[in-house]
């Protein structure tokens, strides 16, 4: 069970849509026979591996039966997403503003007629875009943009010195993989962000496989300097994806994208070759199975294997 408030646990008990417990199996059975009354369906996991269900940093597709997905970013208004309205669109039931790269030159324009908490989604494609969404948004006064928590969707080379302008100006960056040959790549500096203590989640964009091929992608970064570890990488798809929502949207859900006590019972279960926790060494993508220094396990992942199989959705607490 992949929980980082109980990396040891291998069962948990959901209720009205919670999750209202997690321990092990022992300890659950007894539980469940002192406390609980009536119908308790049970699941044996069978060796399979819980995990939250993900949250797409941004997708161009809505969700479909069987998605591993269980909320996304999307500039389409669809159930379980956050809509970014795009520019020219009626924004009075959206829940920010979408900016693609090419009209980036209305930035000020659309920054001078919003006021906070509300939160701008823009699209940088290359460096020189990032340097003119950054000289604007740092014309606004800082508690402005601490309140708007704007966000950029990227992938391309950001520098030192713009990775320390994003921390200054309160602006998370979403990745979104370019699809290279069949394949998603990641080109944005993650390390680096991630190091800074830039917000990060990643998106999925036109990708309509497997979101570990995604995360593969990150652990396997083109530059080696680059690479982070496969929980750092799930993280960007789970609590860290529901970070960079705007500021009330994401404090009323602050406990969802993790499987902890009191968050919504919304999991995955899937079936993995190996599971594994990663070890410091993050460049030589060294793996351990061994729990005893308290981390959760994930599926070990590679380009070379085939990616975990969905095997059973959990979704408000019932089994899909």
């Amino acid at each position: 069970m992949h929980s980082v408030t109980e990396p040891y646990a291998n069962a948990l008990h959901a209720d009205n849509g919670v999750t209202a417990w997690l321990g092990s199996d022992e300890a659950g059975e007894q539980m469940v026979a002192a406390t609980a009354s009536g119908l308790i369906e049970r699941r044996d996991l069978d060796g399979g591996l819980i995990t939250p269900a993900f949250v797409d940093g941004f997708s161009t597709t809505p969700l479909v039966s069987h998605d591993a997905r269980n909320a996304l970013s999307s500039t389409v208004p669809t159930p379980r997403s956050v809509y970014y309205a795009p520019l020219d669109m009626n924004a009075s039931d959206a829940d920010g503003i979408y900016i693609a790269a090419n009209q980036l030159d209305r930035l000020e324009e659309v920054i001078s007629g919003i006021k906070p908490p509300t939160q701008m989604l823009q699209e940088s494609t290359e460096p020189q875009q990032l340097e003119h969404i950054l000289s604007v948004l740092e014309q606004q006064p800082n508690a402005t943009l601490m309140r708007s928590r704007h966000r950029v969707l990227i992938n391309h080379d950001i520098s030192d010195k713009q990775i320390y302008r994003l921390v200054e100006s309160h602006i998370s960056v979403t990745l979104l993989p370019d699809i290279i040959d069949g394949l998603p790549v990641i080109y944005a500096p993650v390390a680096a962000l991630l190091a800074a203590g830039v917000h990060v989640a990643t998106g999925t964009g036109e990708w309509t496989g497997s979101i570990w091929t995604v995360l593969t992608a990150l652990i396997e970064h083109r530059d080696a300097a680059q690479r982070i570890s496969t929980r750092a990488a799930f993280n960007t798809v789970s609590r860290d994806g529901v970070r960079v929502w705007p500021s009330r949207i994401a404090q009323e859900n602050m406990a969802a994208g993790q499987i902890a006590v009191g968050s919504p019972a919304d999991f995955n279960v899937w079936r993995a070759q190996e599971l594994g926790v990663q070890a410091p060494d993050v460049k030589a993508a060294h793996w351990s199975t061994d729990k005893r220094a308290g981390t959760a396990l994930l599926p070990v992942l590679s380009s070379t294997d085939s990616a975990p199989t969905l095997e059973l959705r959990i979704r408000d607490g019932q089994a899909l």
